[in-house]
């Protein structure tokens, strides 16, 4: 094999999804922290996923079509920092093979070397012992190989990957967080499975079959609005179309006035459409003048909202007949999206003036796609995102890219930072001090977690057990034991300063009231001189958030 051509790479990334997607729950137990978040196998194979969607309507095999298709793909699906980084990588290879329509070895190294650069430049502060140190060892080694001498793209491939393997064995060496937990980088470990896996299709270890090969879907999650009874525009409309000379700018005007989250991307003989419609019969047959239409999808979201359930899956359900702040089509001069799990906490956010809520948070990072949609579903110029979660920061900031608004993401990285930034919020401000007034109010907020280890382990000076209770002070792992009660007022213990005046408890979809009024008991006796709230925020995996300013 003297190069690698469209088809190929089509078929290698196709078992690669695969291979993710059967291993993602062993790459997402190397999480660091023993908590049920470690996702980074899911939101890796899920963005893996989106790739292999776009290939299933790409036509050409010339191979810088194909990687356009995987890097364009696992951009709109990418979840997490994990996912965004990894469509960071295939972003930088389909740069490294433009206009080839075939790579030999040492274009495909070339490729390599790209992706890694991409990442770096992507991450503001890059840190080794991660995925980009493994993705860059693979890079070195290629065009270290190819300069050395004449070699095949399999064995460029074999060379890298190789490499990658053994610079994510000393992933341990270089940060000592992870040697401490035992583990290697997560998120390097996904890349080289992912990379495997497409090594093992090139050389033919794999077979491959169109029927063989087939993704699990993940939860696909629409964003929730603030609506009062009968849903507008409820029908969501998705589909392909296939053409010549298509133009995004001129669908995407023909389709905004006939409903919302309106999305159109792609080039001129590939479309892909989004919108929540009341006429999707109309869409269709203004989209069937312009070319073929293929993979169409029509969802009824009333009919979804009132059927689903949180017993699939950590899905949040929000009711119909809240009454907004702001009627939805009315324009506002500055909108706010927010993710959020639980339902008592989308409540909150949506009282304190939050625009779109998107159920999300730990072990369910929303897409950048999914972010895209709710910014666009916005009646404003303007748009804040609050992430509520550091996992979701890196897929927000990709939103700017892919839309026309104004758009600021406030890094809060808790509930907690998110609800201190919205009361720092104020319709008399503009849109500049705004964002600073948010990033302002959230700094004097400390947060607290109480959830449960997934694993034993050890964390600095504590011995963790399996199912042990486990609080997190500001993101660090500072109690763990078998009574929740104590676990939370130890860490509580490491929040509460002399200057603090209140402290705000959101329990759990786990926790009763009776339980949660006899813990908020607890802290009002121990810190009188603190006022104490205490607020049913609905969210999974967490017993209790806590706040204190």
């Amino acid at each position: 094999m003297q190069v690698i051509t469209g088809a190929d790479l089509k078929k290698m990334f196709s078992v690669a999804a695969q291979v993710l997607s059967d291993q993602k729950d062993r790459v997402n137990a190397l999480n660091v922290f023993p908590v049920p978040d470690g996702d980074t196998g899911t939101n890796m194979a899920l963005t893996l996923k989106s790739a292999i969607r776009e290939l299933d309507n790409l036509k050409s095999d010339d191979i810088s079509k194909v990687a356009a298709a995987i890097a364009r793909g696992s951009l709109m699906g990418a979840r997490g920092n994990s996912g965004v980084i990894l469509s960071q990588f295939f972003r930088g290879f389909s740069d490294g093979l433009a206009k080839l329509k075939t790579a030999n070895g040492k274009e495909l190294a070339f490729a390599f070397q790209q992706a890694s650069k991409t990442t770096y430049k992507a991450v503001m502060k890059p840190v080794e012992g991660t995925m980009l140190t493994v993705g860059r060892a693979i890079a070195e080694a290629s065009i270290k190989a190819v300069e050395q001498q004449e070699l095949r793209p399999d064995q460029v491939w074999e060379i890298g990957l190789n490499a990658g393997k053994t610079a994510l064995a000393n992933t341990p060496n270089i940060l000592p967080v992870l040697k401490e937990a035992g583990v290697v980088d997560a998120g390097g470990e996904g890349l080289i499975v992912a990379l495997e896996g497409a090594y093992r299709c090139l050389i033919g270890e794999i077979d491959y079959t169109l029927d063989e090969i087939v993704v699990q879907d993940g939860i696909d999650q629409e964003v929730i609005s603030r609506i009062k009874g009968e849903l507008k525009n409820k029908y969501c409309t998705e589909f392909i179309i296939k053409g010549n000379n298509l133009n995004v700018n001129q669908i995407r005007k023909k389709l905004e006035p006939k409903g919302d989250s309106l999305l159109v991307v792609g080039e001129s003989d590939l479309i892909k459409i989004h919108i929540h419609t009341d006429g999707p019969g109309q869409i269709l047959d203004i989209c069937t003048k312009l070319g073929d239409l293929t993979d169409i999808k029509i969802d009824n979201m009333q009919l979804q909202s009132e059927t689903i359930s949180q017993a699939a899956g950590n899905i949040v359900t929000f009711p119909t007949d809240k009454i907004a702040n702001t009627p939805v089509d009315e324009p506002k001069e500055i909108g706010i999206v927010a993710v959020v799990p639980g339902q008592g906490l989308a409540e909150i956010f949506l009282s304190l003036g939050v625009d779109k809520i998107i159920p999300g948070g730990q072990t369910m990072n929303p897409s950048t796609e999914e972010l895209i949609q709710a910014v666009e579903e916005v009646n404003a110029d303007s748009v804040i995102i609050l992430p509520n979660n550091k996992n979701v920061i890196f897929s927000a900031e990709q939103v700017k890219e892919f839309v026309d608004k104004k758009v600021e993401v406030i890094r809060c990285k808790t509930i907690p930072q998110g609800i201190a930034a919205l009361i720092g919020f104020g319709n008399h401000m503009d849109f500049e001090q705004n964002v600073n007034a948010m990033k302002e109010g959230m700094e004097h907020i400390h947060s607290g977690e109480i959830t449960y280890a997934v694993r034993s382990t050890k964390a600095g000076e504590l011995n963790i057990e399996e199912q042990d209770f486990i609080g997190l002070a500001d993101g660090k792992i500072v109690a763990a034991g078998q009574s929740l009660n104590q676990v939370g007022m130890q860490v509580l213990a490491s929040l509460v300063k002399e200057s603090s005046s209140l402290i705000s408890i959101y329990f759990g979809d786990n926790i009763i009231t009776d339980e949660a009024e006899a813990f908020s008991t607890l802290v009002k006796e121990k810190y009188k001189e603190c006022e104490v709230e205490l607020y049913s925020g609905g969210q999974p995996l967490y017993y209790y958030i806590l706040s204190v300013e």
